[in-house]
C-alpha cells in the first residue's frame, strides 16, 4: 500500500501531460492566427504526441531497464516543464513547433515504461497499476478537450498554453521528493528475453484500439456533416472527442482494477474486447447512417470506456511474458512503439474513406474488420501469473 501511495504524485504528473497535449485541441483557429500557421501546421503539432512515441518509445525503455525508472521520470519532468512553458511564450511556429516536440517527449519517458513502474511498486496489482496510469493520462486529455474552450474564455490564449506549464511545476515538485524512494534495482540487467512471439498478439490489440479510437475522433466532423449542419457537426465533433477520452480515462480506471481483484482478467479481457467490437460497430453505423445524436453520443463514451480497457488488459497482459520488471518496462516500451505505429498509419489511409458518402463503406469495412480481430485474439492473450512460466515454446522463441 506504500508504494501505491508513492505512485500519486507519479498519477498527478502524467494527468498533466494529457491535460497540456488536448487543451488547445479546441483553440486551433486562434493558435493558427497567433503562430501565423495553416490548419495542417497545427494538426502536426497535436499528434506529435504520437510520433515521440514511436519514435524514443524504446529508448524510455531501455533507459529505464538498464538504470532505473527513476532516470527516465527525471527526464520526462525536465522535458514537460521546460518544453510546455517555452511553448506558452512562442512566437513563431517553428518556436512553437520545437518546444511542443520537447514536451511531448516526456509522454514516453513517463509512460513507455509503465510495465517496469508496475512489476517494482506491486507485481500483484500490475493491471491496476498500468490501468490508473493510462486512465490518468486520458483523464487529463478528456479534461483539456472539456474546458479547454471556458479557460481560453476567461484567461486568452496565452493563458489556455501557460496553464498547462504551471501544473507541470506544480506536479514535478511534489514528485521529484518521492522518485528517491521507487526501487533502484532490478533482479536483472540484460534484456535478452524480452521479446516473445506470443507479444504480437498484444501489440495487434493495441495499435487496432489506439488507431481506431482516433480514427473515430478525425473522421467525427467530417461524416456528421452527412447529416447536419457544418456548425452543429463542428460543435458536436468536440464533444464526442472529450466523451471518448473521458469515457477512455474511466475504463482503464476502473475496469482493470475490478477484474484484476476478482481475478477475471482473461474474461474481463475477452469482455471488453466483445464490447469494443459490438459498439464500435454501433458509432460508426449511427455516425454514418442516422442523426441520432443521443446513440452518437453514448456510443462514443461506451466504446472509449470499453477500448481503452482493452487496451490497458492487451497491456497489463504482456508482462506476464517476462519475469523480470526491468524487462517488463522495455516490453510496455515495445507495445507503446507498436500501438504509435498503428496510430499513425490506420487512421490516415482509412479516415481518408470517410470524406464523402460514396467511398464511406470503404472505410466502415476495414475499421470493422480491424476491431474484429482484436477481438478474436482476446481469449489467446496471456494471463496474469503466468510470468513466463506456462508460455508455450512457440511463444518464448
Amino acid at each position: 500500500m506504500d508504494n501505491i501511495k508513492k505512485l500519486i504524485p507519479y498519477w498527478f504528473f502524467v494527468f498533466t501531460i494529457g491535460f497540456g497535449w488536448f487543451i488547445i485541441s479546441p483553440v486551433v483557429p486562434e493558435l493558427s492566427k497567433l503562430l501565423s500557421t495553416n490548419l495542417s501546421g497545427i494538426l502536426l503539432v497535436l499528434s506529435a504526441y504520437g510520433y515521440t512515441m514511436a519514435i524514443i518509445g524504446l529508448i524510455a525503455g531501455i533507459l529505464s531497464a538498464k538504470f532505473t525508472v527513476k532516470s527516465a521520470l527525471y527526464l520526462a519532468v525536465i522535458f514537460s516543464v521546460i518544453g510546455l512553458l517555452a511553448r506558452a511564450f512562442s512566437n513563431n511556429y517553428m518556436e512553437f513547433l520545437i518546444f511542443s516536440l520537447m514536451a511531448a517527449t516526456a509522454y514516453p519517458f513517463s509512460l513507455a515504461p509503465v510495465g517496469s513502474i508496475a512489476e517494482s511498486m506491486d507485481p500483484v496489482k500490475s493491471a491496476t497499476i498500468a490501468g490508473l496510469s493510462i486512465g490518468f493520462l486520458f483523464l487529463g486529455m478528456s479534461a483539456g478537450s472539456l474546458i479547454g474552450p471556458y479557460i481560453f474564455i476567461a484567461l486568452g490564449i496565452r493563458g489556455i498554453l501557460l496553464l498547462p506549464a504551471v501544473l507541470a511545476i506544480i506536479a514535478s515538485a511534489i514528485l521529484i521528493p518521492v522518485l528517491k524512494s521507487y526501487p533502484a534495482r532490478y533482479r536483472g540487467k540484460s534484456l535478452k528475453g524480452s521479446f516473445k512471439i506470443g507479444m504480437l498478439k498484444n501489440w495487434y490489440v493495441g495499435l487496432s484500439m489506439a488507431s481506431i479510437s482516433i480514427l473515430f475522433g478525425g473522421i467525427a466532423s467530417t461524416v456528421l456533416g452527412f447529416h447536419f449542419s457544418a456548425l452543429t457537426a463542428l460543435k458536436l465533433s468536440g464533444l464526442l472527442s472529450g466523451l471518448e477520452f473521458l469515457g477512455s480515462a474511466i475504463g482503464a480506471l476502473l475496469l482493470p482494477y475490478i477484474f484484476e481483484k476478482y481475478k477475471m482478467l482473461r474474461t474481463g479481457t475477452v469482455a471488453s474486447g466483445s464490447m469494443s467490437f459490438i459498439f464500435g460497430m454501433v458509432l460508426l453505423i449511427s455516425m454514418v447512417y442516422t442523426n441520432f445524436k443521443y446513440l452518437i453520443i453514448a456510443s462514443f463514451f461506451i466504446f472509449g470506456f470499453f477500448g481503452n480497457a482493452f487496451w490497458v488488459l492487451a497491456l497489463n497482459s504482456i508482462m506476464n511474458y517476462v519475469d523480470d520488471p526491468a524487462r517488463a518496462g522495455f516490453a510496455t516500451s515495445m507495445y507503446s512503439v507498436a500501438t504509435n505505429v498503428g496510430v499513425a498509419i490506420i487512421p490516415v489511409f482509412v479516415g481518408a474513406e470517410f470524406s464523402n458518402t460514396k467511398t464511406v463503406l470503404y472505410g466502415i469495412v476495414p475499421a470493422i474488420v480491424i476491431v474484429l480481430l482484436a477481438f478474436a485474439v482476446s481469449p489467446f492473450l496471456a494471463s496474469s501469473g503466468m510470468k513466463g512460466k506456462n508460455i508455450t515454446e512457440e511463444e518464448t522463441a
